[in-house]
């Protein structure tokens, strides 16, 4: 069995692109990408998401003998993609083997869409890099963070509570320290220059985006997830990994996968390599 990765590119950024470089790093010598004739001496063609690749190069793999392997995540925003998003989500099911769900959420609220009944694959985390061994950073330091400015990642909901959370602790007469959130993205010019909206003395440092959240997970104790239906969050995965304390912003973590991250006890990028190569071995 040998895998070529549609349109590889280890320099993007965001969920997707993180999910593919893991698994292009767990999947080993089984990835042909990189080598001479690596689309050639591949027989399973692999989709990490339905906006990564054309039309075109799907019905050339498929004209080809290869075994398409799509992976799906969430609904595709047309907006973000010239209206096809969806569009080519249920062509690329059409020309599928095998789709690969990314939860058990995101296959109950795709499925009627894809007509593909698929397999459920959670995502993994490499434990090789995110794992924490440093002492545990204040009780009140918190940390927000995005890769887009994606509305559903919920960053109004992080500052109502934060503020909150900051009104709360003076009451008490901060028991703990004075609560500090660490703000980590993108973000607009106006939100920079006007200190996010905050009004009150609220302590907060904007670091912006990182490539890697790893030493952001290890100055914080606890994680804010305010991410609407998230499919299945490698963000959320990394702050378990790092044993950060996970904080139920407004019940956002009983939305999309997050509740099933939640209750997996395996979250390496074992577990999931092992999955995915035990479904593909089946091709």
């Amino acid at each position: 069995m040998k895998i070529y990765i549609a349109n590889l590119d280890l320099s993007r950024t965001g969920g997707g692109w993180t999910f593919t470089r893991n698994f292009e790093k767990g999947m080993g010598d089984l990835i042909t990408n990189g080598y001479e004739n690596d689309y050639q001496e591949a027989d399973i063609y692999f989709i990490p998401g339905a906006t990564m690749v054309s039309r075109e190069e799907v019905q050339k793999a498929k004209a080809d003998g290869k075994k398409i392997v799509l992976r799906l995540d969430n609904a595709l925003r047309n907006s973000n993609n010239r209206g096809t998003g969806m569009s080519r989500m249920k062509d690329f099911c059409e020309m599928a083997d095998l789709v690969i769900y990314q939860s058990q959420w995101a296959k109950n609220f795709l499925k009627p869409f894809t007509g593909k009944d698929g397999v459920v694959i959670l995502n993994g985390v490499d434990k090789t890099i995110y794992n924490n061994t440093d002492p545990l950073p204040g009780e009140e330091t918190y940390l927000y963070a995005r890769s887009s400015r994606d509305e559903s990642k919920g960053w109004i909901m992080a500052w109502y509570w934060f503020v909150t959370r900051r009104n709360i602790a003076e009451r008490q007469g901060y028991p703990w320290g004075r609560p500090v959130l660490e703000i980590a993205g993108k973000f607009s010019p106006e939100n920079r220059e006007y200190n996010f909206d905050f009004y009150s003395s609220e302590q907060f440092v904007f670091t912006g985006y990182q490539p890697n959240l790893i030493d952001a997970y290890k100055r914080n104790r606890c994680f804010l997830y305010t991410y609407l239906n998230d499919a299945c969050s490698n963000t959320l995965l990394e702050a378990r990994a790092m044993d950060m304390s996970i904080i139920d912003v407004y019940g956002m973590l009983q939305t999309g996968g997050a509740p099933e991250i939640m209750a997996c006890e395996d979250i390496s990028l074992e577990r999931m390599c092992n999955e995915y190569k035990l479904e593909l071995e089946k091709l």
